[in-house]
């Protein structure tokens, strides 16, 4: 039935896009962009992302795979949270979670167990199994269950052994290796993750030789004539020369029995093939400085992808997992800050200085050989290799205040331009996703190929938050990006972040982060499986999985967002406010709780509310994979959260939180308004 002249109900849809803005006036703003946000991210396909989490990393099981299965019993005993018990007729064991009534909710389960066999606490009996069915849990409580169940594996996972912050940290081959210096900060390590936790990589042993009369390979057993000291042979390393006659360079060993000593023939199955200029020792590092790697196949590729890297205290290196060599360059201080491998050399910074070695030849460092220097204005802070077919054999080189690019193939012909006087970048801050990324003074500056062949045009992406990075330019420590989800990540060491999500060359929008765990360095890589992953090292020593599981390491995500002051389009206009509608998707359980502003937050006018507590739950339905008595048979991904709003204003600024340790990231995708039009503003 229609009621002639009574006000109509009118709806408002407020798409979630944009990001932050903290600079653009109110009134120029659209809807969905933020005032303030932390712990969100621009999603690609809309709306904005509860950011995931991060956990803690060594090799051994992820916190955010953990399960956990429940299993009733006769009687408790004096069995407890935490407790470890096993059944005595099948040994299967399990850790308790948590005790309700009779039922055990447990994990590190190992084995099965059997209906009536006794269950113990090591041998003492506590009482019998009853049923092995699973008890229904609610979403809420399968969410908390599951954040016990990786309480309990994140407590068996370490920091690197040592002391300080982490000092590199690099995924290669399938493994993560992490830098930190040693308990008496008196020597820089590596470790290894392993299924057993951090792992010391042994550096190995080194040799000088020259006189290379006869060719030694990997694999070699070498022996010394003088000393009988032997080894065989990790990686030879050819610095100069040529086999047969005045070849020289290093011999790396993973051991050696006995010690070679300085000037003796050092012999292959009884035949001389070089000559030492010094005794094997056993390699070491200075401690201090910040490991930054790339990969490459360099050697024309005939031993794959190897790890390349620089610190700004050692010599430069390249590892392949098993053997550590040091690079030497012959400069007198030969301690490059940056490695960058392009276009089969590999490149390395010296302040100014940027160095290359021969082409597919990273030991070898000689003009003879098509080694070579270019000189920078200022300290260079960044190398990366741009993307685009026209300019594929372009390098990116950054100094604070200025940007060139070199053009060619080798020193041959080689090519640096010019590109940028005044826009530079800061260290460790650079990284390439379809365009090439950098923080500058300025923001975060992009640099993408135009449509003129082999040139450039940049553009700054951070303008409508320039407050928030405006104090944090000398505090950058680390970069990655997430290709998956169209972002460039920086990192800060006050813990702040900031996502830039990027689609198709357009910015969706800015976002901050907080981690309650700051980043030192970072890196990014594929699986073996193709998958996408990422870790980033803390000032304790840790490492993290970027992007897993429901907490950042077992502590609370907190995660706020406060819109824009919304006036429907009609800023001189009372609405009252009736209630309003969110879309969410996600996968599982979730709580907000969502508040709201009215008339620019003046309390003189209009009563201001407090948050209110919604709860969402998305469990998709387990078809192929659900036990009986325990599944969900019609799953929800989409669904929408009704809101209550109730006030008289010429506008409205929404709040939405999220906090807590045991929800998965969801997304926001729009916002419904309900609102009736009053009068105008007296």
């Amino acid at each position: 039935m229609k009621y002639g002249g009574l006000p109509q109900v009118q709806h408002e849809v407020v798409r979630l896009r944009g990001g932050l803005d903290l600079i653009t006036p109110t009134l120029d703003l659209k809807p969905g962009v933020l005032r303030d946000s932390v712990n969100w991210e621009v999603s690609t396909t809309g709306g904005y992302t509860r950011i995931a989490g991060y956990e803690r990393y060594d090799g051994r099981p992820n916190p955010s795979d953990a399960g956990f299965a429940t299993i009733e019993v006769s009687a408790v005993g004096t069995l407890a949270v935490g407790d470890t018990f096993n059944g005595q007729t099948s040994g299967a064991t399990g850790v308790i979670l948590a005790v309700v009534g009779t039922t055990f909710v447990y994990s590190k389960a190992t084995g099965t167990f059997q209906i009536g066999e006794n269950v113990r606490e090591g041998v003492a009996v506590q009482g019998t199994v009853v049923s092995l069915s699973a008890v229904s849990t609610s979403a809420q409580l399968t969410a908390q269950y599951s954040a016990l169940a990786a309480d309990l594996y994140r407590a068996d996972i370490t920091a690197i052994p040592g002391s300080g912050p982490t000092r590199g940290v690099a995924y290669y081959d399938g493994v993560v290796y992490g830098w930190r210096n040693n308990a008496g900060g008196t020597a820089l390590e590596i470790y290894k993750s392993t299924s057993g936790g951090w792992t010391q990589v042994n550096l190995g042993f080194a040799i000088s030789f020259n006189t290379g009369v006869g060719e030694i390979f990997d694999g070699n057993t070498v022996t010394g004539l003088a000393s009988g000291a032997s080894g065989v042979v990790t990686r030879v390393v050819k610095r100069s020369g040529s086999w047969g006659t005045t070849a020289a360079g290093t011999l790396i060993f993973a051991s050696t029995t006995g010690t070679f000593s300085s000037g003796e023939a050092l012999q292959v199955g009884g035949v001389t093939k070089a000559t030492s200029t010094s005794v094997s020792a056993a390699q070491t590092l200075l401690p201090g400085g910040k490991v930054s790697t790339d990969q490459a196949a360099l050697s024309g590729g005939l031993f794959g992808k190897r790890l390349y890297g620089a610190d700004g205290v050692n010599p430069a290196f390249e590892f392949d997992g098993t053997s550590y060599v040091k690079i030497t360059t012959g400069m007198t201080t030969d301690q490059p800050l940056l490695a960058k491998c392009h276009k089969n050399h590999l490149f390395l910074t010296f302040n100014a200085s940027l160095q290359h070695s021969g082409l597919g030849l990273p030991y070898e460092w000689s003009v003879v050989v098509g080694a070579g220097e270019l000189a920078m204005e200022g300290q260079i802070t960044g190398l990366s290799t741009l993307p685009g077919s026209s300019t594929s054999a372009a390098l990116c080189i950054y100094t604070r205040n200025a940007t060139a690019v070199l053009y060619g193939t080798t020193s041959a012909d080689w090519n640096l331009s010019t590109y940028n006087q005044g826009t530079g970048g800061l260290t460790y801050t650079n990284q390439v996703l379809s365009s090439a990324y950098v923080l500058d003074d300025r923001g975060v500056i992009e640099l993408t190929a135009s449509q003129n062949y082999g040139n450039f045009s940049d553009a700054t992406l951070t303008n409508n938050i320039r407050p928030f990075l405006s104090g944090r330019r000398n505090l950058a420590t680390a970069s990655v990006v997430n290709r998956e989800k169209s972002q460039y990540r920086v990192f800060f060491s006050d813990g702040y972040g900031l996502y830039i999500t990027i689609n198709n060359g357009k910015l969706l929008g800015c976002m901050p982060v907080f981690f309650n765990d700051p980043a030192t360095v970072a890196c990014e890589g594929e699986t073996p499986d193709g998958a996408e992953t990422a870790f980033f090292g803390d000032t304790a020593g840790f490492v993290h999985r970027l992007d897993a599981g429901t907490s950042f390491d077992g502590d609370t995500i907190s995660a706020s967002m406060f819109f824009n002051y919304n006036p429907q389009r009609d800023s001189r206009t009372l609405k009252s406010y009736k209630r309003g509608s969110l879309e969410i998707t996600g996968s599982s359980y979730a709580e907000i709780s969502v508040g709201y502003d009215l008339a620019y937050s003046d309390a003189t006018r209009v009563d201001q509310q407090s948050g209110r507590a919604y709860a969402n739950s998305f469990i998709a339905p387990f078809w192929d994979s659900f036990i009986w008595d325990m599944f969900v048979w019609d799953g929800l991904s989409l669904g929408p959260t009704d809101i209550e709003i109730r006030g008289t204003a010429e506008n409205i600024a929404m709040r939405i939180d999220c906090n807590g340790n045991y929800f998965n990231s969801f997304t926001i995708n729009s916002l419904i308004l309900h609102f009736i039009q009053r009068r105008g503003l007296r």
